[in-house]
């Protein structure tokens, strides 16, 4: 591994430039449709993976580990519904997932901050189960709304850096969703006949 010395502390560079791509494209996974939202996520999950793996050497990361790999198999589940069923992933199968995630993660979990990322991952997961895009978005505002906080409890400051773009990019990524709604609603209702 390279590391590099910042402001006293050693830094993984593979991590950090991992955790740097991660971050854009899950920003631009924010900007899309829902289907091409759990493609590019996905993407990016598997992405902060690489970097959980990176910095398990360094750090006790095994809790990021597992959340990434549930994070990846719940939106492959999410797409292969979406896909071949037309419908959204049954609610049995995301508490399946979310309990195999809470058996693997618990017994690790100790001050109250480590139980914030898989309670948060909770949250996201039963809010992609709604059909209402905006439910989607909501959970991912709290998500990465809480993922600031936790990087702040940790004293993660690199990681504050890179929640406050993600918040603003869920953000962003909602108001332009709404416009381009409202837009299409208004052009759907002035081109039929009165």
């Amino acid at each position: 591994m390279i590391y590099f010395e910042l402001f006293g502390l050693q830094i993984n560079l593979f991590a950090q430039i991992a955790g740097t791509i991660g971050m854009v494209v899950l920003v631009w996974s924010y900007q899309l449709k829902k289907v091409r939202y759990l493609i590019v996520s996905t993407a990016a999950m598997a992405i902060f993976l690489l970097e959980s793996c990176l910095l398990y050497a360094d750090a006790d990361t095994f809790t990021g580990i597992v959340l990434n790999a549930a994070a990846i198999v719940r939106n492959l589940l999410m797409l292969f519904s979406l896909l071949r069923f037309r419908r959204e992933l049954p609610v049995w199968a995301a508490l399946l997932l979310l309990a195999l995630v809470w058996a693997i993660c618990a017994p690790r979990l100790g001050a109250w901050y480590t139980w914030l990322p898989p309670v948060l991952q909770t949250v996201y997961t039963l809010c992609s189960l709604s059909k209402n895009y905006f439910v989607l978005k909501g959970g991912a505002l709290i998500l990465e709304g809480g993922n600031l906080f936790y990087n702040a409890s940790v004293g993660a400051y690199i990681g504050v850096l890179r929640q406050v773009v993600l918040v603003t990019g869920v953000i962003v990524g909602t108001i332009s969703y709404a416009l381009r709604q409202k837009r299409a609603h208004k052009k759907s209702g002035e081109s039929q006949p009165q």
